[in-house]
């Protein structure tokens, strides 16, 4: 019941524009779908109104995250990397290796020219005067994960949408990289499983790690600054090509390897991966979790 003042009249109701910029009969539902994987179809989609109006956020509303990941595989597996604190791991390797922010700031102008491409212009002039206001540093949002300052890092799954509909960003790339990366693992780990069971719960720990996240951060970003190559050229996140580098392995060694080669994937060759990243997902979620993930019956924007 709305509260009322001495006069019997209930107050006049606040103005919100980002619930009436937006379609109130499209409330979380996908505009675009930008990257498909064979399971769910939709593995990452845009949608415009994301956006959380009031505490419960149960209304449509124009938000400044616009990229969305919708494979379930995908979520379950960044979101056990969150659970692990690997947000704090990203932001410590951004104190240790300028190059890494100086590419994540500069990625927010990327995700500005992608929304630039994919909204319409009264939604882009929406966007651009409430989330890239210049004049108002307080009400300015920086890149898919809607973060308050150039150089923040919040929300892993932001960043993974954002590399998957194609606005590069660092540290997108570096995760899906090492989504691949695990699965490589998984196939190992189930070899060796398969001549020693009672190693599994180990080879399982190892997987399900924040610090094997780290150790593969350390070995791509010595990479990408040319530490060991030798060949006088000084690597970007965006210019490295077809780079293979070593991992290695967390202590105790486990595996029967110390080390682990990966070869470096581009963001265009994901979505031509066979099996997809949905099914590399999937098959790393089962070997830690002992069977398939329970199948949610509703997949949802945020």
């Amino acid at each position: 019941m709305l509260a009322r003042d001495a006069m019997g009249e209930a107050p006049p109701v606040k103005r919100n524009p980002y619930a009436e910029a937006a379609d109130p009969e499209r409330y979380r539902v996908a505009d675009v779908p930008l990257f498909t994987c064979a399971e769910h179809a939709d593995a990452c989609v845009l949608c415009t109104t994301a956006g959380k109006n009031g505490r419960n956020g149960r209304t449509a509303a124009v938000g400044a995250t616009l990229f969305w990941l919708t494979c379930p595989h995908l979520n379950a597996l960044i979101a056990r990397l969150e659970g692990h604190r690997c947000v704090q791991a990203v932001t410590e390797a951004m104190k240790k290796y300028p190059c890494l922010t100086t590419c994540h700031v500069r990625s927010h102008e990327v995700y500005a020219a992608r929304a630039r491409l994919l909204l319409t212009d009264a939604q882009w002039s929406f966007f651009t005067g409430h989330f890239l206001s210049t004049e108002n540093a307080q009400q300015h949002k920086f890149g898919n994960a809607a973060v308050g300052h150039a150089e923040d890092m919040k929300c892993l799954h932001a960043l993974v949408a954002q590399t998957l509909a194609a606005a590069e960003n660092p540290v997108g790339s570096l995760l899906v990289n090492y989504l691949l990366f695990l699965y490589h693992l998984t196939c190992i780990a189930e070899d060796e499983v398969a001549r020693s069971e009672e190693k599994r719960t180990d080879l399982r720990a190892v997987l399900d790690s924040r610090e094997l996240l780290v150790h593969f951060m350390e070995a791509f970003l010595a990479c990408m600054l040319n530490e060991n190559e030798g060949d006088g050229h000084t690597r970007t996140v965006k210019g490295i090509r077809s780079a293979t580098f070593t991992v290695s392995m967390p202590e105790p060694h486990v595996f029967e390897m110390t080390e682990v080669a990966y070869e470096w994937q581009l963001d265009s060759s994901f979505a031509a991966l066979t099996p997809d990243v949905c099914a590399r997902a999937l098959r790393v979620l089962i070997f830690l979790e002992g069977k398939p993930p329970r199948r949610h019956k509703k997949h949802r924007i945020n």
